[in-house]
């Protein structure tokens, strides 16, 4: 995507009753710098549309914060067993980390005749559908250690014995040329918004409690938990 560094898509499948693990959520997400989980999760909580919680569903909701993605769910239900005695439920839903889109929609397609229904998202580039902008990060240590193998072929064609001005220019270039790509291949890409990671470790660990605290009193509204809400949200 233009102005957008790679975003890398999963789709997932948790078949139930399989509990759901924090390694295979830590391993997929670090898969790239922008990521999107989609799929069905088979996650049940009140939060994104259940009538129901179950472990799977308290888990997830738990590593959020731990864990740095966001939770985007439809509004109505995505999963429509074909007995009547059972309950619809939300457990197709999308899991994003670090990606500086905005969300559009997010909706299930009532076309076909599968009990879970196809689950269509749309994200749109913020600031008025403007490209994000990016700014490039050199990983500096890779590219100190790149410099320590001097057995390539753009150094390999230097001379030992320079003499002149024809083999100094190709000393210059082949030198230049090689320093270029080692420094290249040691860059990425990321949003220029993305300036989270610029906190100090106190204030993310107040923006982590911040948002435990407001989804405990969303999900149960105990005198206690929407105390600790408010005294949190003044800080």
């Amino acid at each position: 995507m233009t102005g957008h560094s790679t975003i890398v898509i999963v789709s997932v499948y948790l078949p139930s009753p399989k509990p759901l693990l924090w390694s295979d959520l830590r391993a997929l997400l670090g898969l790239g710098d922008a990521v999107i989980l989609f799929g069905d999760f088979n996650c049940k909580k009140p939060r994104w549309g259940c009538a129901v919680m179950d472990e799977n569903g308290e888990k997830l909701d738990r590593l959020q914060d731990r864990l740095e993605f966001e939770i985007v769910a439809p509004s109505t239900a995505t999963y429509f067993p074909h007995n009547d005695t059972y309950r619809t439920s939300t457990l197709d839903i999308a899991l994003t980390k670090g990606v500086a889109l905005n969300l559009n929609s997010i909706e299930p397609l009532h076309k076909l005749l599968s009990d879970h229904r196809p689950v269509l998202l749309k994200m749109v580039p913020p600031d008025g559908g403007r490209p994000v902008s990016t700014v490039k990060i050199t990983d500096w240590k890779r590219v100190s250690t790149a410099f320590e193998k001097i057995d390539t072929p753009p150094l390999n064609s230097i001379r030992d014995d320079i003499n002149t001005i024809e083999q100094i220019e190709h000393a210059i270039g082949a030198l230049t040329s090689h320093v270029r790509t080692v420094v290249e291949k040691c860059e990425r890409e990321v949003p220029a918004s993305s300036n989270r990671r610029k906190f100090l470790p106190d204030i993310l660990e107040l923006i982590r409690a911040k948002n435990a605290a407001l989804r405990r009193a969303s999900a149960c509204p105990t005198p206690e938990y929407r105390s600790r809400a408010r005294a949190l949200q003044r800080k």
